[in-house]
């Protein structure tokens, strides 16, 4: 609500019986000038807290309201508000006869603008000034001067009283604001709660979904490579046309690769639905270690790159999932055959020391861009994306050896340079390692089923 007269003009109530004294005041609030008539040490604080982009306003001008009545200056603050304005002070005498005395119009003037300064002045009063702030609360906004007053004093009063109000009101204003921009905020996130558990629902919907289906396409798959397999290798007599092996070749290969990547879709669906568990055991880090490399040898001769092995961790034990651990190791070896042009090297590395054991894999392949490095983790990601892309796979090795290191209790984390090749680094705490023949320290072996 603006105050009456103007954004720096300004209003002040005064209610007395006497007419003397109704004059003293229009002439003592008439007559303020300096050095009153300057912006005040809390107008200046107020420009420091909320920003001052305009130009100094001028001095501030004050025009007594006067009233003979406590009814009357009641009245004249109701009608106020009403029309949507305020008074930034009142002054008001106690005896008033024959109507309420000062004191029941500062309570009824209270419940009507609970923001207006009030200023009781007189020179004698049957109720205690205890009593006077109990009715007439709060304490703040409640002042008291003895009859009769100062000239100087009531001038002091009128313009530190009137710069008090501005300031209250322009915080309550703030923080009507605030608490506007709260309730927004509150709403924006109840919304994006909303849509969040939408999401997950969904979420949780497709993972189920792709999950079983997946499991449903693995039955006839596995009889359609068994099938092509059987006879391909003429195990029931030659086929008897050598397009047609060919073909069976391809059916082969094709069925493979493809059930590679129904296993993939079966595993991140279960790990999303959180169902996917390992199983806990002391591992032999020098068998999984050798198996793997041995495993993928293979593939890297078919890519022609050379694949090399630095085990220096070794005689160590292992607490993993055997099965879950080379299937990462496979992944992440896998992906630097991949993606390292022929010619290049591949490289996997053991270390051991107080931290833990670590288990990197280098190559020297295309590498990854900064912009794609901070996404890999996520599924159906590809570094090698658009409609030329020259590498398969469906973007979840990842994705899902992430996710399987988390669960085993190791951490993977990649770094790259476009260009320049990859490394990939697993890590299993100490608690997970020991040396053979010992236990690793907190490992509870968990019996296979």
């Amino acid at each position: 609500m603006p105050a009456i007269g103007g954004a720096n003009s300004f209003r002040i109530l005064v209610a007395d019986d006497e007419q003397g004294i109704i004059d003293a005041y229009r002439t003592v609030i008439e007559d303020i000038n300096p050095p009153f008539a300057r912006r005040s040490t809390i107008e200046d604080l107020e420009a420091k807290l909320f920003g001052e982009k305009k130009p100094v306003a001028p001095a501030p001008t004050f025009t007594p309201v006067l009233c003979r009545r406590g009814e009357e200056a009641v009245e004249t603050i109701r009608k106020a508000r009403e029309a949507g304005e305020e008074y930034p002070v009142v002054f008001l005498d106690v005896r008033m006869p024959p109507g309420i005395d000062g004191i029941e119009a500062a309570a009824r003037i209270r419940t009507i603008d609970p923001e207006v300064n009030i200023v009781i002045v007189t020179g004698y009063s049957d109720t205690p000034l205890k009593e006077i702030a109990a009715r007439v609360p709060p304490l703040d906004k409640l002042y008291y001067i003895s009859k009769p007053f100062q000239k100087m004093e009531l001038q002091q009063f009128v313009f530190a009283l009137t710069a008090k109000w501005r300031a209250d009101r322009t915080a309550r204003l703030a923080m009507e604001q605030l608490n506007q921009h709260c309730r927004q905020l509150e709403m924006a996130n109840a919304a994006i709660q909303k849509e969040r558990v939408r999401a997950d629902a969904a979420n949780l919907a497709k993972s189920e979904f792709l999950a079983k289906m997946s499991h449903e396409l693995r039955t006839p798959l596995n009889a359609v490579i068994g099938f092509a397999e059987v006879m391909r290798t003429g195990a029931y007599g030659a086929i008897g046309n050598e397009r047609y092996q060919r073909y069976l070749e391809d059916i082969a290969f094709s069925g493979n690769h493809l059930l590679g990547m129904i296993n993939d879709l079966l595993d991140v669906s279960t790990i999303d639905v959180g169902m996917l568990k390992v199983q806990m055991e002391n591992v032999d880090l020098d068998e999984a270690v050798q198996g793997v490399t041995s495993l993928m040898r293979i593939h890297a001769e078919n890519a022609k790159v050379e694949l090399n092995l630095d085990h220096q961790a070794t005689q160590v034990t292992l607490q993993a999932d055997e099965r879950r651990l080379r299937q990462v190791l496979v992944n992440l070896i896998g992906n630097a055959i991949k993606f390292t042009e022929a010619g290049g090297r591949v490289a996997m590395a053991t270390r051991v020391d107080h931290d833990g054991l670590t288990l990197s894999v280098s190559d020297t392949g295309i590498g990854i861009s900064q912009e794609d490095l901070a996404g890999i983790f996520a599924p159906f990601h590809q570094v090698d994306h658009g409609n030329s892309r020259r590498y398969d796979g469906a973007g979840l090795g990842l994705t899902i050896a992430k996710s399987l290191s988390e669960l085993m209790g190791a951490s993977l984390e990649v770094e790259s340079e476009l260009g320049r090749g990859t490394i990939a680094t697993l890590t299993f705490p100490s608690a997970q390692c020991g040396t053979r023949g010992t236990q690793p320290a907190g490992i509870r072996l968990v019996a296979r089923r």
